[in-house]
């Protein structure tokens, strides 16, 4: 750190490549929160987590054991070993009449609005709910397994892209109540979905059978292009799958500006692409995954800090399930691997960035939901101070 500061201040490093640099540093340390933890709710495999886009202060979770949960992150209980724990301040539970029937594989809020969130699931449904009174609202039944879903963070339209196991990505419409287009996007079925945070009708998937394709859903022949393709080339929902993504397509996200698409295969092949240029990966990294392993066989969830957030300018980095007990972060820049968080007793599926709390929060196949945090964002109390001090003497 001493460097930084004597690099910036005799003008051998410009402002953002010291911002650049002190933010590695501070998120290559992210460990798990030891002033705050999460109340277990969920019996099984936990497959979605969800933090609101308004205030960053709400979180939803949801997954195999088919319940909702809802939590206030800065509501907490103080615990007997002095750490602040969360738990939901509202459910709506496996055995609720309106729920789910089968594994609830997505959840989101609606990106303009903390009064209502979605869901996606295994029984062929995407439904829409009101968080005040935890009651549905909708539901469009699209008579296939759905993977995932998302909405547009730029609240220009109110369509639910929705990625299941049929060769198509269904729009829904929760202006008409109704699935108002839908896509021929991949042969083998579609994975994972994602808007642009910047052209509202800029959508990107990733298939099953290898191929991730950008889309402009106002044109007659909406695609746009097939990441990994020369624009010679077959690009057709049947053509064939592409070997630079790495087997299916578990994860999609485009990057805070909108330039770039980050896509995650099977095989823990990660890969950030150019819209601009779509032919060839910019950053490719390679996680290590056993051979064993089928956690990125299904729809997974990344998280991406915002390069803008006060407190870490001019920095993005990916957190992504590794197919393991672990999260790999990863600088998007270059693609290396700055820090793996290892806690989790089981594969992770999911994780979601709090913007400007430093807090990542992720859950998986134990049903756990942690959280993570660079030390230098904790505050301990002088009792939690003489516990941590007990515990390391205890242990000599």
């Amino acid at each position: 750190m001493n460097e930084l500061v004597r690099n910036r201040a005799i003008g051998a490093a410009s402002a953002s490549a010291s911002n650049r640099a002190a933010s590695e540093m501070v998120l290559s340390t992210m460990a798990l929160a030891e002033t705050k933890r999460m109340a277990r709710a969920h019996s099984a495999a936990v497959h979605s987590l969800s933090i609101d886009n308004i205030e960053h202060r709400y979180m939803l979770s949801t997954g195999a054991d088919i319940s909702i949960q809802l939590y206030d992150l800065n509501n907490f209980e103080q615990t007997a070993t002095c750490s602040r724990q969360v738990a939901p301040t509202s459910q709506i539970a496996a055995s609720a009449e309106s729920t789910h029937t089968r594994l609830i594989s997505g959840i989101a809020w609606y990106p303009v609005d903390n009064g209502m969130f979605t869901t996606s699931s295994f029984d062929h449904t995407v439904r829409v709910w009101d968080a005040e009174s935890m009651a549905e609202a909708c539901q469009f039944n699209l008579e296939s397994r759905v993977f995932s879903h998302c909405m547009s963070y730029t609240g220009a339209h109110a369509l639910i892209a929705a990625a299941d196991e049929s060769a198509y990505i269904r729009l829904c419409d929760l202006r008409t109540g109704s699935s108002a287009q839908s896509l021929l996007a991949h042969h083998s079925g579609c994975l994972a979905v994602a808007w642009s945070p910047e052209q509202p009708y800029t959508l990107a998937s990733g298939g099953i059978d290898g191929t991730l394709r950008l889309w402009d859903i106002r044109r007659a022949d909406s695609q746009l292009c097939s990441f990994g393709h020369s624009s010679d080339s077959e690009t057709s929902p049947s053509g064939s799958s592409n070997s630079a993504i790495g087997g299916s397509v578990s994860s999609v996200l485009f990057t805070g500006d909108g330039s770039r698409v980050i896509s995650m295969g099977s095989s823990g092949k990660v890969n950030v692409w150019s819209i601009a240029s779509p032919d060839s990966p910019l950053v490719e990294c390679q996680l290590s995954v056993s051979k064993h392993s089928n956690a990125l066989s299904g729809s997974t969830q990344m998280a991406l800090t915002t390069a803008t957030t006060r407190r870490i300018a001019d920095y993005e980095m990916l957190f992504c399930p590794s197919g393991g007990n672990d999260i790999a972060a990863i600088d998007i820049a270059n693609g290396k691997q700055v820090a793996s968080l290892d806690s989790h007793f089981a594969p992770v599926l999911c994780a979601a960035w709090r913007p400007e709390h430093l807090e990542l929060y992720s859950s998986g196949a134990d049903g756990n939901v942690l959280i993570w945090c660079p030390p230098i964002a904790e505050e301990l109390s002088e009792e939690q101070r003489q516990i941590r001090q007990d515990t390391w003497s205890d242990s000599d």
